[in-house]
């Protein structure tokens, strides 16, 4: 049957932590000695000092926090103490979370909720579940994250916990922030400040403050960020939160530098600076005088080891000198009754056996020394083994997820019987740089009219397939919902969806954001081809004479020229005209036998070469001499390539 704790030692453990924080600021200064107590005292009487121990070593050592509160734990569920070990719960989830090892801290705040839950206290189940959040956020799950601050956020509400409301207020606001719903994050701050106002709490009321200061930056509403920064700072600097303090000077340099305000800028900048330095100094000489004081203690403790040894050798000495002594006298007595020649022998057998002893002693010696460079050659390769095992996993983990992106990517893109119906006499050369692409291409028949894309994203792989996605959905919505079949008003349309889509994403500074792109559209019944390009031009050979019709210099995205309106060319077209439509990635690919690179000039006569061949074959041909040309070179860029015959 287990023992279990007396009530009146609760009683002890409760006033204990009611009155202990002139107690925590002892064991700050000599925690060494309290590690000592606790390995002396048995029993219940090593209650209070896990407790401080544990407190002090979460924001300190985590991972001895972690050690102690296991045992904190086997001591705990040998008296059958729920109390204890809920708190051991806490503290193990706390420890894992500073330590980054998430999915355990995972495992023990779950702990935690369960006893919460199956002894109904609403206010420990309320802050488990707050709890939670911050481990799912840190973990980017962020869809458990928010449940969990809402069910934190019903629990206090029902229980009028305003402490717990005002931490869940933030928390929210963290997590809002960390999604980029800057607005969102701003009203859970002010509910958060408006609680600790309420409450009087200075370092709430002027975390609030920083917290709103900050999210008005991002929202780009300067003043405010400098208003309550300014608030803040006043608390802050009066009751001495540095950390605070370095926080808003930050933001206020970030602030002021965005007004052009050099002067405040640079003063709040080298005002951070300064804080952040003595920070960083203090933190060291904190780190040097902790590390001091365990050097002394291990010399003081080397030095007694020492002494106790040269005793023991000198004790040893004596012993070995007097036994030498009287076994010499003995040997003097029998050696004088005995010839000169056992003398002699005797001697000579004395030295050899030193001898042997001397080598045994080296042998030994010199195999310790070969057993101990063998673990450690050993523990190195158990490292070497595992770091690599991690990283091969990490390499199969994103290349699943690539891969899986692959295939919604193709899924994506027009199939093969569709593709085959709209470029009738014609072939699609598609060869990505990487496992995910950032060229498409799109096709469709509206209107007994064919119209096909061949497009350049943004970048390559994961960037590139991402923005290739975005413009196949715009490319649908444009034809299929807006009914819009004239080439330039499509670019004009995509260009306009594409800006809306990176200001709503908050990456109105990223200019390169957008696509080169041409498209045409075939009227097989009026035999006409209307075309509009952004960089990428149209070729076409009519009668063997190879055409280039120029695109229009400006990108489907972002640049000095979004007002301006993309060109609308319309063409005569006649049976046997070839038409080819490429991404830059062809041209710009190095190789051949200066390792420069293929050009558009080539690539001109290259068609000038095979139009008059089948399409099939011209496919062919266009991709071995891809290959030939880049032979081992990387491949550079993602290649696209279309071609149509009239």
């Amino acid at each position: 049957m287990k023992k279990s704790i007396p009530a009146f030692f609760i009683l002890l453990i409760i006033l204990f932590f009611t009155f202990g924080t002139s107690i925590s600021i002892s064991q700050n200064q000599n925690v060494d000695s309290l590690e000592i107590i606790l390995k002396k005292s048995e029993g219940i009487e090593k209650i209070p000092y896990y407790y401080l121990l544990t407190d002090y070593y979460i924001y300190n050592s985590p991972d001895k926090a972690i050690r102690l509160a296991n045992e904190f734990l086997i001591f705990a569920e040998k008296h059958d103490s729920a109390h204890i070990i809920e708190y051991c719960y806490q503290i193990l989830g706390e420890a894992y979370f500073f330590q980054d090892n998430f999915k355990t801290a995972l495992d023990y705040f779950k702990k935690f909720l369960t006893i919460q839950t199956e002894n109904t206290n609403e206010r420990g189940i309320g802050r488990a579940y707050n709890n939670l959040g911050i481990v799912y956020r840190a973990m980017d799950l962020y869809t458990e994250a928010i449940q969990c601050y809402q069910k934190s956020l019903e629990i206090n509400q029902r229980r009028n916990d305003i402490n717990g409301l005002s931490s869940t207020y933030n928390n929210l606001g963290v997590l809002h922030e960390h999604l980029n719903l800057f607005a969102q994050a701003r009203d859970y701050y002010k509910k958060s400040l408006d609680i600790e106002l309420k409450l009087n709490d200075m370092d709430g009321i002027s975390t609030s403050y920083l917290n709103l200061g900050g999210i008005n930056l991002k929202l780009r509403n300067f003043s405010k960020a400098i208003n309550y920064c300014e608030q803040s700072l006043l608390i802050s600097d009066s009751l001495k939160f540095n950390h605070t303090v370095e926080l808003n000077y930050e933001i206020l340099y970030l602030t002021y530098k965005e007004i052009n305000n050099t002067e405040k800028a640079l003063d709040y900048l080298e005002r951070f600076y300064e804080l952040k330095n003595k920070r960083i100094n203090k933190e060291s000489n904190s780190q040097i005088a902790e590390l001091e004081l365990k050097y002394q203690s291990d010399k003081k403790q080397q030095e007694i080891e020492l002494l106790n040894k040269q005793k023991r050798q000198k004790n040893i000495l004596n012993i070995f000198g007097l036994s030498v002594l009287i076994i010499f006298s003995i040997l003097l007595v029998v050696l004088i009754s005995n010839n000169k020649l056992r003398r002699k022998n005797n001697q000579i057998l004395r030295l050899r056996n030193a001898e042997v002893i001397q080598q045994k002693e080296e042998i030994e010696a010199q195999r310790d020394e070969i057993e101990a460079q063998r673990d450690e050659i050993q523990r190195q390769i158990d490292i070497s083994e595992s770091q690599t095992n991690w990283i091969l996993k990490q390499n199969k983990d994103i290349t699943d997820s690539i891969e899986y992106a692959k295939h919604i990517q193709i899924a994506l893109f027009p199939d093969k019987l569709t593709l085959q119906k709209i470029l009738k006499d014609g072939f699609c050369l598609f060869k990505p740089k990487d496992i995910v692409s950032g060229d498409f291409y799109w096709v469709a028949q509206v209107e007994n009219k064919s119209i096909i894309v061949a497009a350049d994203c943004t970048g390559h792989g994961v960037p590139g397939a991402f923005m290739s996605i975005i413009g196949i959905n715009f490319l649908n919505e444009i034809i299929y919902d807006e009914h819009i079949i004239k080439p330039n008003e499509i670019l004009n349309q995509l260009r306009k969806k594409i800006i809306k889509t990176m200001v709503h994403a908050n990456r109105i500074d990223e200019s390169k954001d957008g696509m080169d792109i041409s498209l045409i559209i075939v009227d097989y019944e009026n035999m006409k081809l209307e075309y509009a390009g952004a960089y990428n031009h149209l070729y076409y050979i009519h009668d063997h004479m190879l055409t280039i019709i120029k695109a229009d210099r400006m990108p489907v995205g972002l640049s000095e020229k979004s007002i301006a309106q993309f060109t609308n060319h319309t063409i005569d077209i006649y049976k046997g005209d070839t038409f080819y439509m490429f991404t830059d990635g062809y041209a710009d690919q190095f190789g051949g036998p200066l390792k420069k690179k293929f050009r558009v000039g080539n690539l001109r006569e290259l068609l000038l070469d095979i139009h008059e061949k089948e399409m099939v074959e011209q496919k062919r041909i266009l991709f071995e001499t891809f290959i030939n040309w880049k032979e081992k070179q990387a491949q550079v860029d993602d290649v696209l390539s279309i071609g149509i015959r009239i």
